[in-house]
C-alpha cells in the first residue's frame, strides 16, 4: 500500500515532469479563447467541423500505464472525445521501462503511427533529426492551416513562439503547453528543501532561509536526536536534481547562465566555496555519511524521512505534512514535515535551483511523414489544445467527475465515493478512470491538482517552493547541431565523471580542497572551454530565435 500511495504522489507531482520542458516560467497571457473544439475554418480547407460527419481512424503511439484500464479508450474523458470528433484513436501503448526499446523497434520495422508522444524524448538526434530523415512531418507550412488553436496559443506569448521552433524557425513537431484551467503560465515549484516541522517547534527555531540558519538548525537535530543519523540528505553526487545549497554561491552543478554568457559550475569559485562548506558538514555529521548510496537526488527515502533517520532534505510536495505518518513510517502524533525555499547566502537573497519545473512547453509529439491523412492528424492533435479538450483530459467530465463553483473546480461526490467504496486507492486514481493523466499532448491543465488534493495539508508546500527562480538555468529548449552534439557527447562523457568522482572526494575529505586549483587545470585539459563554446553558441541562436 505504501508503494501505492508514494507512486500516485508522484504521479500527481513529478511527472508534469518530467523533465522535458523548455523554457521557464512566464507571467499568465490568457488564451482559454484558443478553441472550444467546435467549428474552424481555414481559407485552403474551408470548413472543418467536429463532429466529423462520418468515422475516421487515427494510431497514436504513447507511454502510458493505468492501474485500471488496459486501453486508454476505456477511460470515460477519451470516449467522450471521440464522441466530440467522431475520430476513433488506436492507441500503440508501450511502459516506460521498454519505451526506448519498443521505440527502436518501431523504427526499424518501418511502420509508424499516425501520431508519437514524446517523440523528441526517444528519436536518436530528437524530432528535428527525425524531419531531416523523412520519418516526421515537417509542420512548419501546415499548422497555421490545420492548427487554429495550437498556433493561436503559440502566438499568445512571445516566449512560447521561441520554444516552438526550431533555430532555423521549423515547426517539426507540437509541445505540451502548460496552463493553469486555460491560463497559459509554468507550473509551480513542485519540489523542494523541506525538514521536520515537530523538531523545530521542539527546538524553538524557525524554518531555515540562509546558510548559516540551515548550518543552526542541523546541528540541533544531531544533537538532540540520536537517532537522526543524517540531519541532511544531499543527491549521490554531492548535489540535488535543484542544485539546492549549491545555487547560493551563485552557480549550479554543471552549465548555467550568468546573465546570457554560458558558465560551467566547477570552474567557478562559488562551486569551491560551496564544496568547503559541505566539507565541513561532513566533517561534523551534518550530512548524511552515506550520500553517496542513499538516493536523495529527487526526493528523500522514507525510510529516512519518515522514521527520524534524516530530519531534511529534497522533497516532492506531496511528500510534506502528514503523508510518512498516514504511511505508517510515523507514529508520532506530532510528525509533521514542513517545506521551505532554497537556502541563500544571506537574508534578502533571491533563491535559485537548477532544474526546471516551470516550464511554458513540455513533451514534444511527432506526425509521421507516412500518414496517410496529414490535415486529419493535424486537426485532432490540434482539438487536444482546446480548452473542451484540455477540462476533459484533466478532470473528466463536468457533472460526473467534477464540478464547478464560480471559478472553483471540485470533484464530485462520486469520486469520493469510489475511494470509500474500495474501487480506487486516492481521489487521483479515481480521476484517472477518466484522463490520460499528467502531461498529455495538447494544453496540459496543472490545476487539476488543486481539487484532487483540495484541504491537503501538503498543498502549503507550494508557498515555499514558488520562492525559488530559474534565473540560472540555460533555457531548455536550446539545442546543439548534430555535428555539435557529436563532439559535445565525446568531450563531455569524460568531464562529468571526472566531475563527480572528485566533488564526492572533496566533501568526503578523501581529497583535500587544497587540489581545487589543480582539478580546475585538469578541467581545462579535457577541453571544458570547448564544450561551454558550443552551449554558447547554442545559447546565441536560440536568443536569436
Amino acid at each position: 500500500m505504501k508503494k501505492k500511495v508514494v507512486a500516485v504522489l508522484l504521479t500527481a507531482a513529478m511527472l508534469v515532469g518530467t523533465i522535458a520542458g523548455c523554457g521557464k516560467s512566464a507571467g499568465g497571457s490568457e488564451a482559454k479563447d484558443a478553441g472550444s473544439g467546435a467549428v474552424e475554418t481555414t481559407a485552403d480547407s474551408g470548413e472543418w467541423t467536429w463532429p466529423l460527419s462520418e468515422k475516421k481512424e487515427l494510431s497514436i503511439w504513447i507511454v502510458w500505464s493505468n492501474d485500471y484500464v488496459e486501453d486508454p479508450n476505456e477511460l470515460k474523458g477519451i470516449q467522450k472525445m471521440e464522441e466530440l470528433t467522431n475520430v476513433h484513436v488506436n492507441w500503440q501503448v508501450v511502459d516506460a521501462a521498454s519505451a526506448q526499446e519498443q521505440f527502436g523497434l518501431m523504427l526499424a520495422s518501418g511502420e509508424y503511427p499516425d501520431i508519437i508522444r514524446e517523440v523528441g524524448t526517444y528519436y536518436p538526434g530528437g524530432t528535428e533529426k527525425g524531419v531531416q530523415d523523412g520519418v516526421l512531418a515537417d509542420l512548419t507550412d501546415v499548422a497555421e492551416k490545420y492548427m487554429p488553436n495550437y498556433t493561436a496559443l503559440r502566438k499568445s506569448n512571445p516566449e512560447l513562439e521561441k520554444d516552438t521552433l526550431t533555430d532555423e524557425g521549423k515547426m517539426v513537431g507540437t509541445r505540451t503547453i502548460t496552463s493553469y484551467f486555460g491560463d497559459i503560465v509554468g507550473e509551480r515549484v513542485w519540489a523542494g528543501m523541506a525538514l521536520r516541522g515537530d523538531w523545530l517547534k521542539d527546538l524553538g527555531l524557525e524554518v531555515p532561509r540562509t546558510i548559516d540558519q540551515w548550518e543552526t538548525v542541523l546541528t540541533a537535530f544531531k544533537e538532540n536526536y540520536p537517532e537522526c543519523e543524517a540531519p541532511l540528505m544531499i543527491g549521490t553526487n554531492g548535489y540535488d536534481y535543484f542544485s539546492h545549497f549549491l545555487s547560493a554561491y551563485g552557480c549550479l552543478s554543471e552549465f548555467y547562465k550568468d546573465g546570457e554568457t554560458v558558465k560551467y559550475g566547477p570552474l567557478e569559485d562559488g562551486y569551491k566555496e560551496w564544496l568547503t562548506l559541505f566539507h565541513d558538514w561532513y566533517q561534523k555529521g551534518l550530512i548524511d555519511p552515506n550520500f553517496m548510496t542513499n538516493n536523495a537526488d529527487m526526493m528523500s527515502p522514507a525510510d529516512y524521512m519518515g522514521t527520524g533517520k534524516a530530519g531534511a532534505g529534497c522533497q516532492i510536495w506531496g511528500m510534506t505534512s502528514d503523508v510518512f505518518k498516514t504511511q505508517g513510517y510515523n507514529t508520532d502524533e506530532d510528525f509533521n514535515i514542513v517545506a521551505t525555499s532554497a537556502p541563500v547566502l544571506k537574508e534578502g537573497d533571491t533563491p535559485e535551483i537548477g532544474f526546471a519545473t516551470s516550464d511554458l512547453v513540455k513533451e514534444e509529439v511527432g506526425i509521421s511523414a507516412t500518414t496517410k491523412d496529414l490535415e486529419l492528424a493535424c486537426r485532432y492533435l490540434d482539438f487536444w489544445y482546446s480548452q473542451e479538450a484540455m477540462m476533459l483530459d484533466s478532470l473528466g467530465i463536468e457533472g460526473e467527475s467534477y464540478e464547478k463553483d464560480g471559478d472553483t473546480y471540485h470533484l464530485t461526490d462520486a469520486m469520493h465515493k469510489m475511494v470509500e467504496d474500495g474501487k480506487v486507492n486516492t481521489l487521483a486514481e479515481a480521476v484517472y478512470t477518466y484522463s490520460l493523466g499528467t502531461s498529455d499532448f495538447g494544453l496540459y491543465n496543472w490545476g487539476m491538482f488543486d481539487p484532487i488534493y483540495e484541504g491537503q495539508e501538503a498543498l502549503k508546500a507550494y508557498d515555499e517552493f514558488n520562492k525559488d527562480q530559474f534565473d540560472l538555468l540555460l533555457p531548455s529548449c536550446m539545442t546543439l547541431t548534430d555535428a555539435e552534439n557529436s563532439e559535445y557527447v565525446t568531450l563531455y562523457t569524460d568531464i562529468q565523471t571526472l566531475v563527480r568522482e572528485n566533488t564526492v572526494k572533496f566533501i568526503t575529505g578523501e581529497q583535500s580542497i587544497d587540489d581545487y586549483d589543480a582539478f580546475r587545470e585538469q578541467l581545462k585539459t579535457y577541453n571544458i572551454d570547448r564544450c561551454i563554446e558550443l552551449k554558447q553558441a547554442a545559447l546565441d541562436r536560440y536568443n536569436a530565435r
